[in-house]
């Protein structure tokens, strides 16, 4: 599901560029603003209760996209944008793993010698902006954004404690999760480059089920059209 929705993506912003090698003016007009397709990485920054031997690392990249329609806002150049998109986060553990993701309540083991542990979490999102227009170069959008959750796994490649193996455990799935995440997000863009900020009040994992993890996404993207 996440590769095809990539694709889906992926396709999409080529069509654009093949069409605007057809027609110039369309990206000197951003396609009479109707459309925007974007991206943004980030780092999370984990807010929330602290939990039994959970830790995440300072950086924990993630990416999302987007591809929305531009309604203008009665005679003004401010917008209401709606479309799609997805998000996918990677929660990075310092000295721990995920013991059991299958577990009525997850549970994390300490680990002192490994070389990576996440958690990465996939969603499908309903991106909702008011997009506030100064002069033609700098925008100001103001966000809502519903994540519907496509997948999660958890990956630990260490030295499980008590042994001297090297090992390497993957799981496709993890219990407990939400299945739904609600998001506030802020952008200020100058052109086509936007500084980007996004918190997640909604909780990851269930209510006493695992941590709490409301992260507070900060990155930079773009904006083609």
């Amino acid at each position: 599901m996440k590769k095809k929705l990539l694709l889906v993506f992926v396709l999409l912003l080529n069509i654009g560029f093949i069409k605007a090698q057809d027609r110039p003016q369309l990206i000197t007009d951003r396609t009479n603003g109707k459309v925007t397709i974007g991206f943004d990485v980030f780092t999370d920054i984990p807010t929330g209760e602290k939990y039994d031997n959970f830790n995440l690392r300072t950086i924990n990249q993630g990416v999302d996209g987007f591809l929305t329609y531009n309604f203008k806002i009665a005679d003004s150049k401010h917008t209401f944008s709606a479309g799609i998109g997805f998000t996918a986060h990677n929660f990075y553990m310092k000295k721990a793993y995920v013991a059991d993701p299958y577990a009525g309540v997850t549970v994390f083991d300490t680990v002192a010698d490994m070389q990576r542990s996440k958690i990465n979490v996939f969603y499908g999102d309903i991106p909702l902006e008011v997009n506030f227009r100064i002069a033609d170069k700098f925008k100001i959008g103001l966000g809502f954004k519903i994540g519907f959750k496509l997948g999660a796994k958890t990956k630990f490649i260490g030295t499980i404690p008590g042994t001297n193996d090297d090992v390497r455990m993957k799981f496709n799935r993890i219990n407990n999760l939400e299945s739904v995440s609600y998001s506030a997000t802020l952008r200020v863009a100058y052109r086509w480059i936007n500084i980007y900020a996004a918190y997640q009040f909604s909780r990851t994992f269930k209510d006493g089920a695992g941590p709490e993890i409301k992260p507070l996404s900060i990155g930079i993207g773009i904006r083609p059209f």
